[in-house]
């Protein structure tokens, strides 16, 4: 199984627990409506506002490119997502040999996350459009832009994901998880963990996660 496929399983593991096997239906276990596209497209819009467009602030200002590498780690949840529910996620591995531009062109980007905004804005109002595959393209173009390959992606995935699991077998829906662990926010302390450790597997990771929660409850 190569990196884009295991994420491919991690991402329907995740959405089960979270969701039930019914979340393939559109439906939550609570019967609440799921749009994977309208998740796509609020998270670009929060790409997009990490660069520098506003033309009444400092043109000076760069991009927040850390934040901008996070956002496209929660967009890939949700394009994950809606390639699984119309099962063609093996379409994806068409990219499993991407190599990096690592231009980091505003232009480019902006452009091509505007574009990902409508095509997604597009299926999710018209319900018969599915632009998950024109989407997926896309978002393999940002990453190339962003000097993101596919380990590289793979590494950051493992760790939000991990941490979205972590997170709701905690007491995320009912709001009795404690984000803030020692003053420090948890996607920090996981990508800790994943930098002093960059070989570990999602289940070790998980481990590393629940033992440090553990003594920030003791306190």
């Amino acid at each position: 199984m190569n990196q884009i496929e295991q994420m491919f399983t991690l991402q329907k593991q995740l959405n089960d627990e979270t969701n039930g096997e019914i979340w393939l239906t559109g439906v939550t276990r609570e019967n609440r409506e799921i749009s994977w596209y309208r998740g796509i497209y609020m998270e670009v819009a929060e790409a997009i506002d990490s660069f520098n467009w506003k033309h009444w602030k400092n043109i000076d200002d760069q991009p927040d490119w850390d934040n901008i590498r996070v956002e496209l780690v929660d967009i890939w949840h949700f394009v994950m997502s809606e390639s699984i529910r119309i099962s063609d996620q093996e379409y994806a591995n068409k990219f499993l040999m991407l190599e990096p531009k690592g231009s980091f062109d505003v232009d480019i980007l902006v452009d091509s996350l505007e574009e990902m905004l409508s095509l997604s804005v597009a299926s999710s109002i018209q319900s018969e459009t599915n632009n998950i595959r024109k989407i997926t393209d896309l978002f393999f173009t940002i990453i190339s832009h962003l000097d993101i390959d596919i380990e590289n992606l793979y590494k950051r995935y493992v760790v939000k994901n991990q941490l979205n699991t972590f997170r709701q077998q905690n007491g995320y829906k009912d709001g009795s998880y404690i984000k803030n662990w020692d003053g420090v926010e948890d996607n920090v302390v996981a990508f800790e963990i994943m930098d002093s450790n960059p070989s570990i597997t999602p289940s070790d990771l998980y481990k590393k996660l629940d033992s440090k929660y553990s003594l920030i409850k003791q306190i």
